[in-house]
């Protein structure tokens, strides 16, 4: 999965886990051994999971909310801690709940400590190779002779059937730079 859409995905997590604690607090208590009395804390640990879950769908900066949904998978690793001692609990549920919680953990921590690429919708925003640079194994030059220098408006004029060779060769090295492409040898 690439690096930006991780977030991406853990905010659709984020509202699947949200909404199944807001819909069923009573049985989740149930599972976990909990007092019924509990509920209205499982609900407002949904209410945080949807929160967080906007949070990443919605907003341009997406690494405070993948840190908001470490530090609630701490609070829920634990209050699952506090269930283990309560003797009403189904065993199964409880450790398979906690496998869960303990593999997301790990995810959301990989997701707020890897490097991640600026977001895409800045006016400045320069992609530099188009996703076919050389890091990535790609043809960089595949683009070339494809209309694309022309295109990309680098210069005043539009291609003409009599331009110059060197006009056009001007062009495509104009694009090369705009694009961000490796020079050619």
């Amino acid at each position: 999965m690439k690096r930006e859409r991780l977030p991406w995905a853990l905010g659709w997590v984020s509202l699947g886990i949200g909404l199944t604690e807001l819909t069923f607090p009573k049985g989740l208590c149930r599972v976990l051994g909990a007092s019924r009395h509990n509920a209205g804390l499982m609900k407002v640990l949904g209410l945080r999971e949807v929160v967080s879950g906007l949070g990443l769908l919605t907003q341009r900066h997406r690494r405070p909310w993948v840190w908001a949904r470490v530090a609630g998978d701490a609070i829920d690793l634990a209050l699952l801690a506090v269930t283990f001692r309560l003797p009403r609990a189904n065993r199964a549920w409880q450790g398979a709940i906690t496998a869960a919680v303990v593999g997301v953990t790990l995810v959301d921590l990989y997701a707020a400590t890897t490097k991640q690429t600026p977001p895409l919708l800045r006016s400045d925003a320069v992609t530099p190779s188009l996703g076919m640079g050389a890091e990535n194994g790609g043809p960089a030059e595949s683009w070339r002779g494809s209309g694309l220098a022309e295109d990309l408006g680098t210069s005043s004029r539009h291609g003409d059937e009599g331009e110059a060779d060197e006009v056009k060769q001007r062009m495509m090295k104009e694009a090369e730079r705009k694009l961000g492409l490796p020079k050619l040898s």
